[in-house]
């Protein structure tokens, strides 16, 4: 049964239009009414019982999905005699067909910058265990976003379809251009399928015609046009790169995801320097309802967790005894795990001097937005230093001992989070010893990436802000007064402004800027609100975080890979910090005393899942970071990003999560005893910081 426009399914996915149809089924774009955002539903025919648990399986593994190249998936359910259906993220944009049909073809900049995204998602499929094959690669599942995110679309759940589709013998199957030409025989499909239909997506974007049908060429019916014929003035690496992963034998095609990758990096990076501007993505190595209480709500409730939070005494330390035993077996097994691995010991990772503070806040949300001049930008001169190349990896020892949590203790009991509890993100505050929330924005376009002054008496963060995102083209950055609730926004450039941190003298604040579509670092004094410019163009860097006496920033440079490098204040001073290979390293984050720097690493090369990882100031330039996951037996792999440490050091918060759930606030003690949830709700929450 065909859904009209204007049904609601399931008491709240309002049907809007049929985006397909096919044999398998029909596809909806729709309105999810208790969040406010537009969705994609698929759904397919209820078959039989066994038929409901295979497609209940298989929608579990495609909602654990986590990768910034592919399309989310929110929720799955069956209504028995009806269907079965898949909600899903909706993109907006054009996919590749659309593309295609207004430009005639990509450059080859942008086919490289395509076909790179979509083996960086392949990567993470093949990985999962067991791999998963997408098995429909084409121009048609492939979208290019308002924000220049290429995402793969459409992922199957439904292989034995598939496969007898592919022993179809119809005019529709025998003249797809896209799949391999084993799904037509018994030799069944794998990584290398996938291969090969990116290999025809990507021929047929940069040639404007798609290849040969598979099988009339498997049959010797057809021969493939060579790629120069249609473009002649692409590099021959490019249509090798193409051209390799369309050979009909599975043999000679590139064995992985990976090896397709790095002969396409290998190519873009051989382009001569006018085609590696002839695009109109930005960098994919960077590329994964309305809030409805009051301003004067928010002002009630805000004031009235302060005030709470206000009228308790400071926390003190935990009970010295409970404390001291526990910390004393969690550091000796610790240091013995490490002491093995490494004899000259992990003297100064481990240093914590607590200073409890008090918090003094006050909230009232107005919400007002004030405009402020604009000012020019001056560039500084920057120089780079090459450390020497070292691979040692080191692991963390896990000690026997599962301490029971305690109550927070230290100085800071004041989060900022971020939620998408109302619908679009917005900023709240809880209270971490109680778990008390509040929301601290109400804006339209939403906010993200809060960071705290150094006072606690004000909050930077990113608007607009509509969903989670690696980079926001078009954002600003503004500043909320707690007390008054009033927002004053700082002067934007032309092209976008976020991952906002604040100088802890509270003269600067450091952030990401947009140049030419290019990730860069600036800073800007907010007192003569001018900004200076501390990238010089040469490579993309972000997401920049100082070290706490503010003689350091580190921040996220990448390379075809992301790496933790470190600057002077000035943008002088560059040096490589994190040595992990091919792996990702993100968000950095200083320990209190400035002895380590923690930040979030990818599990492999391609990987969207990532955990917790520190490493010593003094080590710079080896590869000796270490895995900082809780210190418990667990049933599950934890996934952790965006860490936050306590002004005191004794405990680190971040977003945490596993299987299909969606991620949640949680802390634990530094370094990985104690996990505490504190947050539990349907919407997302993400990035906390703690207050000063």
């Amino acid at each position: 049964m065909t859904l009209k426009n204007g049904y609601l399914l399931r008491d709240r996915y309002r049907i809007l239009d049929i985006l397909g149809q096919g044999a398998i089924g029909v596809i909806y774009r729709a309105v999810d009414e208790k969040l406010d955002i537009s969705v994609v539903i698929k759904e397919r025919a209820y078959r039989s019982e066994d038929d409901a648990q295979h497609f209940q399986r298989g929608a579990r593994v495609l909602a654990s999905l986590r990768h910034p190249n592919i399309a989310r998936v929110y929720n799955y359910f069956l209504i028995e005699g009806q269907g079965l259906y898949l909600v899903g993220e909706y993109i907006e944009g054009q996919d590749l067909r659309q593309w295609l049909s207004e430009a005639g073809e990509l450059t080859e900049m942008e086919a490289l910058q395509v076909g790179i995204a979509i083996c960086n998602a392949l990567i993470y499929l093949h990985s999962q265990d067991p791999p998963i094959l997408h098995n429909g690669i084409a121009p048609k599942n492939i979208k290019i976003s308002p924000f220049d995110e290429i995402m793969l679309l459409d992922l199957g759940i439904d292989d034995d379809y598939l496969q007898s589709q592919c022993k179809s013998t119809s005019t529709q199957v025998k003249n797809h251009r896209f799949i391999a030409p084993e799904c037509f025989s018994d030799e069944g499909l794998d990584q290398r399928s996938d291969i090969f239909s990116l290999g025809g997506t990507l021929y047929t974007a940069l040639g404007g015609y798609p290849p040969e049908n598979s099988r009339e060429r498997a049959l010797g019916k057809a021969q493939l046009s060579p790629l120069l014929g249609y473009q002649p003035g692409l590099t021959r690496l490019t249509v090798k790169a193409v051209e390799t992963a369309l050979n009909l034998r599975c043999e000679d095609r590139w064995q992985s995801a990976a090896e397709m990758k790095a002969a396409l990096i290998t190519a873009r990076n051989a382009l001569p320097a006018d085609k590696q501007k002839d695009t109109r993505l930005t960098s994919l190595d960077q590329m994964s309802t309305s809030a409805s209480s009051s301003r004067k709500e928010l002002k009630k409730q805000g004031a009235s967790l302060i005030d709470r939070i206000k009228s308790k005494k400071p926390f003190s330390k935990r009970d010295p005894g409970r404390y001291i035993f526990a910390t004393v077996i969690v550091v000796l097994g610790a240091l013995l795990g490490f002491t093995l691995l490494r004899p000259q010991g992990l003297h100064g990772l481990i240093t914590i001097d607590p200073q409890p503070t008090t918090m003094q806040i006050d909230v009232d949300h107005q919400n007002e937005m004030v405009a402020l001049p604009l000012p020019t930008a001056e560039p500084i001169i920057v120089n780079t230093v090459a450390p020497p190349n070292e691979e040692i990896i080191l692991t963390e020892t896990e000690p026997g001992f599962d301490p029971a949590p305690t109550s927070i203790g230290g100085g800071a009991r004041l989060l900022a989070f971020v939620s998408e509890r109302s619908g679009i993100p917005q900023i709240w505050l809880i209270d971490v010893s109680s778990k008390e929330t509040t929301q601290l924005t109400d804006l339209d376009d939403g906010a993200c990436q809060p960071d705290w002054s150094p006072s606690g008496e004000h909050i930077v963060f990113t608007s607009p802000c509509m969903s989670k995102r690696a980079s926001y083209p078009g954002s600003r950055l503004m500043i909320i007064d707690i007390a008054s609730g009033e927002i004053h926004s700082l002067p934007p450039s032309l092209e976008g402004d976020f991952d906002p941190a604040w100088s802890p003298d509270g003269e600067w604040i450091a952030y990401t800027t947009l140049i030419n579509k290019r990730e860069q670092l600036a800073k800007i004094n907010i007192n003569e609100l001018k900004p200076l410019r501390l990238s010089d163009g040469s490579y993309r860097d972000s997401s920049p975080a100082w070290s706490p006496d503010g003689t350091q920033l580190a921040f996220v440079r990448n390379r075809g890979v992301d790496q933790i490098w470190l600057m002077d204040p000035n943008g002088k001073n560059q040096v490589q910090f994190t040595r992990s290979g091919r792996i990702d390293n993100t968000n950095p984050t200083w320990y209190y005393d400035g002895s380590l720097i923690l930040f979030s690493q990818s599990f492999g090369e391609g990987s969207a899942s990532k955990q917790i990882y520190g490493m010593r100031v003094e080590d710079i330039g080896h590869a000796l970071e270490n895995n900082i996951i809780p210190m418990m037996k667990l049933d599950y792999i934890p996934l952790m990003d965006h860490v936050d440490v306590s002004p005191d050091g004794y405990w680190l918060a971040f977003e945490y999560w596993y299987f299909n759930i969606l991620e949640d606030i949680y802390v634990m003690s530094f370094p990985s005893a104690n996990l505490i949830q504190l947050t539990d709700h349907p919407g997302p929450d993400y990035h906390p910081v703690w207050s000063p």
